[in-house]
């Protein structure tokens, strides 16, 4: 959407922005389309807009959650 646009695609390309915090906006849509083949399956993307994403976290509280200091995370419902 827009707000995507005016915040230079970080909705899209916030994997290369927590791997490369230091790479100019610019270069963030080549290298997320670098980074996908290499993530493989651990590559994760929603596609659900903006505004019914923020009501579903809202609603529903999604939260990520660590397993026993293993570097591995999962998404759990705090209800």
């Amino acid at each position: 959407g827009i707000l995507n646009k005016v915040f230079h695609n970080i909705t899209d390309t916030h994997v290369a922005h927590h791997l490369f915090s230091t790479m100019p906006h610019y270069h963030a849509m080549e290298a997320t389309k670098a980074i996908r083949p290499i993530l493989g399956e651990y590559y994760q993307f929603d596609p659900t807009p903006v505004a019914k994403a923020t009501w579903r976290e809202a609603k529903e509280c999604i939260y990520v959650e660590p397993e026993d200091n293993k570097g591995v995370f999962w998404y759990n419902n705090k209800f």
